[in-house]
């Protein structure tokens, strides 16, 4: 026999409830028991600390220090309940906006994000004190919200379509996001110009691992240096970062959680890939709406480097391209030796056509058939470095 607890304070289903007890047998014992149950809920005494005239700074520790789970607010948690009001509730908001990126594959934006975007656009900074500061202006949330949403759904569509990135994993760091945010608050919309400078920064950053260290001072301060090199067109993209030589992406390992390697993929997906084995178009807006190590080629596979115990780095990102899973899986752990030329074969008069969407090596200027792993790297690293110099120079592809 069940009691629901939301009976407790319900007085006409719990009288009823009760009352049906005497129709079983030890009804006095049933009756006995609810009264138990009643009463260690009804007379349960809960401690209440009421806290006034301090800063959330200052109750954040203590609330820390005395609730039973030790649960740790984050800033975000803070705000929640900063700029609570009848009218207004910042988790409700957040989820709104991150129903509207869900088709853009932003829906898991993390809500600590878009609330450094709401203080970016309000204050021109991401630093906590400034975020924090947010609740002396609860009334203006609503205002904020709709124009930050604005401007954040324009960033999310210029990620998308100029870069090719379809799931908020794939973005190589979140500073990239706030500020195109903030960008597109200052101005509405990109010229043809600023977009080129847009482009720039983008891959440079990227490339350079720009915001891999220096935190929220360093992102407040690029907010300005950016609108001033976009929005004003002031500075030199080197400034901003210089591209990776063919040495640093040679080493750089092929790791989803790795800024560069993330880079290194979208650059990838500008150029349209096909299949290295029959020449059909790579969906990129599939292979990377989620990461799936299957979309992802090791061109000289790594067991096959094992079986021969090269040297080399096998998973440098120069040993990588993008081929549709199917594809992936026919190849397998294949030697490149074999399995190159007859590709080649397959492809005929497209072959270097393909190729070249793959950044790899033309079958004219490098012999799959003979050359090694070392060599390949070597071949490859100078092609993409070129075509990444060429982004981070703003060129379309």
């Amino acid at each position: 026999m069940a009691f629901p607890l939301r009976w407790l304070y319900e007085t006409t289903k719990l009288l009823d409830f009760r009352t049906g007890l005497k129709t079983f047998p030890n009804q006095e014992k049933y009756q006995q028991h609810l009264d138990s149950v009643i009463a260690a809920f009804t007379n349960y005494k809960i401690p209440v600390v009421t806290l006034k005239d301090l800063s959330i700074e200052e109750v954040c520790p203590i609330f820390e220090r005395i609730n039973s789970s030790g649960t740790k607010l984050s800033t975000y948690d803070l705000m929640v309940a900063a700029t609570w009001s009848q009218t207004f509730d910042l988790n409700d908001e957040t989820a709104k906006i991150a129903e509207a990126l869900e088709p853009k594959g932003f829906g898991t934006i993390d809500p600590n994000t878009l609330l450094k975007c709401l203080t970016a656009v309000k204050y021109g900074s991401v630093k906590k004190n400034d975020i924090l500061a947010l609740r002396k202006v609860a009334s203006e949330m609503d205002d904020l919200v709709d124009e930050t949403s604005a401007a954040l759904l324009r960033a999310v569509d210029l990620l998308t379509t100029e870069f090719r990135i379809y799931s908020w994993d794939f973005l190589p760091y979140e500073a990239l996001l706030i500020i195109i945010t903030y960008i597109f608050y200052k101005c509405g919309a990109l010229s043809q110009d600023r977009l080129v400078r847009v482009r720039q920064w983008f891959w440079r950053a990227a490339f350079a691992e720009r915001y891999r260290v220096g935190g929220e001072n360093f992102v407040s301060n690029d907010l300005e240096l950016i609108e001033h090199f976009v929005v004003e067109k002031q500075g030199d993209p080197v400034d901003l970062g210089v591209p990776p030589s063919k040495e640093q992406l040679t080493n750089t390992l092929f790791r989803i959680n790795n800024s560069r390697a993330r880079a290194f993929v979208l650059a990838l997906a500008v150029r349209r890939p096909r299949n290295i084995t029959n020449g059909a178009v790579i969906d990129t807006a599939e292979a990377l709406s989620t990461f799936n190590r299957k979309q992802f080629h090791h061109i000289y596979p790594r067991a096959h480097l094992k079986r021969i115990a090269d040297a080399e780095e096998h998973n440098s990102i120069i040993n990588i391209c993008m081929l549709a899973a199917s594809e992936n899986n026919a190849i397998s752990d294949d030697d490149p030796k074999v399995y190159f030329p007859r590709c080649v074969a397959t492809l005929g008069s497209s072959a270097d056509v393909v190729f070249g969407t793959d950044l790899l090596p033309l079958s004219g200027e490098f012999d799959y058939a003979a050359g090694s792993y070392g060599e390949f790297l070597s071949a490859r690293s100078v092609i993409v470095a070129q075509f990444i110099s060429e982004l981070c120079d703003g060129a379309v592809h």
